[in-house]
């Protein structure tokens, strides 16, 4: 069990503190960061203890005081500044006494925070995204919006997805991006392997994390992109041979997009008895707006949210009882 307040150096040991217990010339963002490496907690535990007393301020807003990437200013964060202090054992004042040196808020800056608070809301800790980034999970391509995705996923003869094939709209929100990362969660954790095909960017990382059951891939745009600069981003992930069939396919989405569309393709071979769209508002909340979709021609369903706020969309689908075929009538 973690012990908040163990660990912390002394007032007056070598180079660490002055009168307020924090580094001569420390800034907000590196006292914190140093006080809770000291401390041996880590965001999750810190937000944990905030919250058994009273004070609401998520992991992502923490981490980006540590980095010094954004300063508590509302009346909120400046009480939860004096609660860090008690709970990390600092003197009082220690972190409150550097806030006046504020540091300069450029839209960037803003909009990266944007970013990372609104898929704090959407993706809870133990959620596949969150397991396969880490502590990483809330900079999720933090620089960029996207402004529409397409997919198209085909289903085998078996049940599975094989294939999915993805495009990405997105718009820089500060200079110098240069790529996106892309995340699958795969539902078989028996899958063999991963290929990646890149029709419009260049793969430039993989990472296929079996113990998790994801793919985590970074997208590179051949340039780096300034601020309000878009890009398309379109790949192909073909998925090894897997025996576990999948029953839906949802997208995360932290920030509302003007397009999205969720394109799915059955197998002539295993055909649904039934398939229905969805929408959860975050990756711990129930399945809303379930209705059913009726397949083409083609043995395909697709979905396109008229409004697509933020939240996860889906695709769930039941299979006939015995390997696609379906049931005798009468």
């Amino acid at each position: 069990m973690d012990q908040p307040g163990q660990g912390r150096p002394e007032a007056g040991h070598p180079g660490s503190a002055d009168e307020h217990g924090t580094a001569a010339g420390a800034t907000f963002g590196a006292a914190f960061h140093q006080a809770l490496k000291a401390s041996g907690l880590s965001l999750q535990r810190l937000h944990h203890h905030l919250a058994q007393r009273g004070v609401s301020i998520s992991p992502v807003t923490l981490s980006h005081w540590q980095r010094g990437r954004s300063q508590p200013e509302r009346q909120e964060s400046l009480r939860a500044v004096a609660e860090i202090e008690t709970i990390l054992g600092m003197r009082r004042g220690a972190l409150q006494s550097l806030l006046s040196h504020r540091r300069p808020r450029g839209r960037a800056t803003a909009k990266g925070t944007e970013m990372s608070e609104a898929l704090s809301r959407v993706v809870t800790p133990g959620a596949p995204l969150a397991r396969a980034l880490g502590p990483d999970v809330y900079r999720f391509n933090e620089d960029l919006v996207t402004l529409s995705v397409q997919e198209k996923l085909h289903i085998d003869e078996y049940g599975c997805i094989a294939r999915y094939t993805v495009s990405h709209v997105v718009r820089a929100t500060c200079d110098g991006v240069r790529h996106l990362t892309a995340h699958h969660n795969l539902d078989d954790p028996d899958t063999p392997s991963v290929q990646v095909t890149v029709h419009c960017g260049r793969l430039e990382a993989l990472h296929f994390r079996q113990e998790v059951r994801s793919a985590v891939f970074d997208i590179g745009f051949g340039r780096a992109l300034g601020r309000g600069d878009t890009a398309i981003v379109e790949y192909t992930l073909d998925v090894g041979p897997r025996w576990k069939p999948s029953n839906h396919h949802e997208r995360t989405l932290p920030i509302p997009v003007r397009q999205y569309l969720l394109h799915i393709f059955f197998h002539a071979r295993h055909v649904p008895s039934a398939v229905y769209g969805y929408y959860r508002h975050s990756s711990e909340a129930a399945r809303e707006g379930v209705r059913p979709l009726s397949l083409d021609a083609s043995h395909s369903v697709h979905l396109l949210p008229a409004k697509c706020t933020a939240g996860i969309y889906g695709i769930s689908w039941e299979r006939y009882p015995a390997s696609g075929t379906p049931p005798s009538t009468p």
